[in-house]
């Protein structure tokens, strides 16, 4: 992507989170006020030593209700909140009982009432401790946490596309793929890839869901592409230059930023990545993701413009989102962008079910 777009759409983005933020607001938002009472049914780990943990399906409101209920007297508490053994196992200088739970995009992370959610993975651990500039931290554990998340995969105007890649004036370009192809190339290949999976122009207009699981969203995807479209294809992971590229069969699929502050941005998927026109404006996938705390899957309102990149994304509440192939201007960017889409209450109940 070139400095000129990244500099445009973070001016976008800046404006969508204002915007976003009043229409959360509105619509119930992150505030977790009104659910503190709910008991929540999360996966208990719980460390038995020598890597070995035990597995629970447990339930709480809050983290303490939550271990109390499967530990019971095994378990004991320090007043500030944290724990001070278990199994009569005491806490010492060198290490610490820790409950963490795991985020798909830091890992393993102190546990909180404020985060916990349906379906959320706990850890009870005895935790090795090192002092590092001052501050303490704490082993974690040595494994990750797959969640599943679905996609709506949607190009509304394929003529409209069909149009721009068939401009005349189209030259080579150098877009954040890295990909030298004209834009007549690049709808080739998107068009390839559908046929190859079995859809229609008119199945992509409609536009489809897909499943996939993985520590992260961007993972998630990728799982969902093999899974759901190209199951029989060899998936090959490439990263450099501070780009992940997914091949299938040799081809590339998908591929986004790998960096920490831009993890997930997209540089190119089903072989298009952001392009610009003669007037102006810009062809990319927006994408867009579903309330986490809407009281219902069958509310249009509920899909927000993206105002961080798809991997920052926390898999514990975020688990529905849109990829839309679009054109907008400038401004229209900025003032954020009305799609019809369909709600995660119309995702095939063979896709929930397999």
């Amino acid at each position: 992507m070139s400095k000129n777009m990244l500099i445009m759409i973070m001016a976008a983005i800046v404006a969508v989170v204002a915007v976003g933020a009043i229409a959360v607001t509105m619509l119930g938002g992150d505030d977790d006020s009104n659910e503190e009472s709910y008991s929540y049914a999360v996966n208990l780990e719980v460390s038995e030593g020598n890597g070995k943990y035990t597995e629970y399906s447990a339930e709480g409101s809050t983290v303490k209700e939550i271990l109390d209920g499967i530990l019971g007297d095994e378990i004991r508490w320090r007043s500030n909140g944290n724990v001070q053994s278990y199994k009569g196992i005491e806490n010492t200088s060198d290490e610490s009982w820790i409950v963490f739970r795991w985020q798909s995009l830091n890992g393993w992370v102190p546990a909180e009432d404020r985060d916990l959610r349906d379906g959320v993975t706990l850890v009870l651990e005895y935790a090795e401790k090192t002092v590092k500039n001052g501050k303490t931290e704490y082993a974690q554990p040595a494994f990750s946490v797959s969640n599943e998340a679905y996609f709506f995969i949607q190009i509304p105007n394929m003529s409209e596309l069909e149009a721009i890649a068939k401009d005349p004036n189209s030259k080579p370009d150098d877009k954040s793929d890295g990909k030298k192809m004209t834009t007549q190339e690049r709808y080739n290949t998107l068009v390839g890839w559908f046929e190859k999976a079995g859809y229609t122009v008119s199945d992509i207009q409609e536009g489809f869901w897909i499943k996939g699981t993985g520590t992260n969203v961007n993972e998630a995807l990728v799982d969902a592409l093999h899974t759901c479209l190209f199951p029989s294809a060899e998936v090959e992971v490439i990263e450099g230059g501070g780009v992940i590229e997914y091949k299938f069969d040799g081809e590339a699929i998908h591929s986004h930023l790998s960096r920490s502050d831009m993890f997930g941005w997209f540089a190119g998927f089903f072989g298009w990545a952001d392009t610009q026109l003669k007037n102006g404006d810009w062809t990319y996938w927006s994408q867009f993701s579903y309330n986490p705390n809407a009281k219902t899957l069958d509310d249009t309102r509920q899909w927000t413009y993206n105002d961080k990149t798809l991997g920052k994304y926390d898999m514990n509440k975020y688990k529905y989102f849109a990829l839309v192939l679009q054109t907008t201007s400038e401004k229209q960017a900025d003032d954020g962008v009305e799609m019809v889409m369909p709600t995660p209450s119309d995702i095939p109940a063979e896709l929930l079910e397999g």
